[in-house]
């Protein structure tokens, strides 16, 4: 067999760098929790009821809906202002009525980091994402002696990784605090597993593999 071909620890962390580097980590930006009455408003602003509330749970729950907006405010990623839009009332949604909120929007900042993901249409509009970091292997821990399996051969791969060149925003503690995930990707090392795949060109990662 090739070099390229033989089930080794340089093999099979050349293939799933090649993949994972190519595919960092992403944040989806909430939806807007408030939706003005239109047919599929703009993607921004994203709102937020700011309706005046008495009721101990709903104010957590409002909370709970403006932390990960507000941290992406601390980050420099949005910025937030107060408004009012109209929505919908009534038992049949055939009245309408102003409702303050608060307005966040993209800043300059923001516009370079997101990216879009999906198309919009009649009924959904696309995800707006923050992707961060260059994922980089650092080992890899253990590997499957290679199988066959539906007419490929595979082998399972455990290795560590972590990510490298993230951007400010990323390490805001804000940010660590409404994001689990990013708390979980910007350790120092990460456990993953992978399966890959033999090819005429090589071992690849399974998720870089088209049939």
């Amino acid at each position: 067999m090739f070099r390229s071909e033989s089930a080794s620890e340089g093999n099979f962390k050349t293939a799933i760098n090649t993949y994972i580097a190519q595919n960092p980590p992403c944040l989806s930006i909430p939806r807007s929790t408030e939706r003005p009455e239109g047919d599929n408003p703009p993607d921004f602003p994203r709102y937020v009821s700011a309706a005046p509330t008495t009721s101990e749970p709903q104010a957590q729950n409002r909370q709970r809906e403006r932390a990960p907006f507000d941290a992406l405010v601390e980050a420099g990623l949005l910025k937030v202002g107060e408004t009012a839009i109209k929505v919908r009332t009534g038992l049949w949604g055939n009245q309408s009525s102003d409702l303050p909120v608060r307005a966040y929007d993209l800043t300059p900042e923001g516009r370079k980091a997101v990216s879009q993901v999906g198309e919009r249409t009649a009924f959904t509009s696309p995800d707006q994402r923050l992707c961060y970091g260059k994922p980089t292997v650092d080992e890899i821990v253990q590997f499957t002696e290679p199988a066959d399996a539906m007419g490929v051969k595979v082998s399972r791969v455990s290795y560590r990784y972590h990510l490298a060149e993230l951007p400010e925003w990323a390490k805001q503690p804000a940010m660590l605090a409404a994001f689990p995930q990013l708390k979980r990707d910007t350790q120092s090392s990460i456990d993953a597993n992978a399966t890959v795949l033999l090819t005429n060109d090589g071992w690849i990662h399974e998720r870089a593999f088209k049939r």
